[in-house]
């Protein structure tokens, strides 16, 4: 029997060997588990510094405060010096002495008020397609997180057209140009910032967008 995948999108199983979904047309893509080393040497590294500084505070208390407790006693033939005190201004006077703030007046150019911009560009790309575009050729854009799927990279804007490569979630684009409107998708075209990949991919469908606008 054949290895089969279970698709995030439809929710059954396909052929291991299927590259997109034959219910949705999206792309099967099984991301890596990240793997989580557990770190032993540090745990036995602040255990030994536990240790350590419990025998130094053991340390401390059997021949320190023992000395401190103990009273001091003046022999008869010693005669006791008198160490004249210094009368010091209270505290809170002689802080606000030292700390008194010196307060400059400077002439502060007012700062320019931002400009807002609309954010709202949706428009209708493509007469036969359900899900307006938010996309303009010159425009940057990113791969979407969620699904964790990477966009695949066509020679042509259509499914059956030859894959170049795949551009990774979170990956950035540039629009070189487009749309173009086949197979009830919006298609544009589009150049990976970091690898210079270039071809036609698909902005999304009716369910959510795999492209994002910068």
């Amino acid at each position: 029997m054949e290895p089969m995948v279970r698709c995030p999108h439809c929710g059954l199983y396909h052929n291991a060997t299927i590259e997109y979904c034959p219910e949705k047309g999206l792309p099967i893509y099984q991301p890596k588990a990240v793997e989580i080393h557990s770190k032993p040497n540090l745990l036995w590294l602040v255990i030994v510094v536990a240790i350590l500084l419990t025998a130094l505070c053991a340390v401390s208390a059997i021949y320190f405060i023992p000395n401190f407790l103990k009273p001091k006693i003046i022999p008869n033939n010693q005669v006791p010096v008198s160490v004249p005190t210094l009368t010091l201004e209270p505290l809170q006077t002689r802080i606000s002495e030292l700390f008194t703030p010196t307060i400059a007046v400077t002439n502060t150019p007012p700062e320019p008020t931002a400009t807002l911009i609309p954010t709202d560009s949706a428009w209708q790309a493509c007469e036969d397609v359900v899900y307006p575009s938010h996309l303009h050729p010159g425009m940057h854009a990113s791969v979407a997180l969620d699904p964790p799927l990477p966009n695949r990279v066509r020679e042509d804007p259509s499914t059956n057209a030859k894959i170049l490569g795949y551009v990774d979630p979170g990956g950035k684009v540039e629009i070189l140009e487009g749309p173009s409107c086949q197979e009830g998708w919006i298609w544009w075209r589009v150049k990976e910032i970091s690898t210079d990949l270039t071809g036609w991919t698909a902005e999304g469908n009716k369910d959510g967008y795999w492209l994002i606008p910068e």
